[in-house]
């Protein structure tokens, strides 16, 4: 996701979870209490990647629909 996002000059924080604890603690927090992630829950899943926009939290499903949020968003810097 991060070369859709880079082609379309999106700022964006990029946290890699496998570089410290701290910060994959701050992302099992939002797996383990955001209703968005619910079924990956369910389903024993991880639910990577994902992004959040306006406090947001949304699972990316691949590159066409990480285009559609920016088309979506206007994350798009001109």
């Amino acid at each position: 996701m991060k070369e859709v996002l880079s082609q379309n000059k999106v700022k964006y924080a990029y946290v890699d979870i496998c570089e410290s604890v701290g910060s994959l603690k701050k992302f099992l927090t939002i797996r383990d209490t955001a209703e968005e992630y619910a079924e990956i829950r369910q389903n024993h899943r991880a639910g990577i990647p994902m992004i959040v926009i306006d406090d947001k939290v949304i699972l990316i499903e691949g590159p066409e629909h990480m285009q559609a949020l920016i088309n979506e968003y206007g994350l798009c810097e001109e």
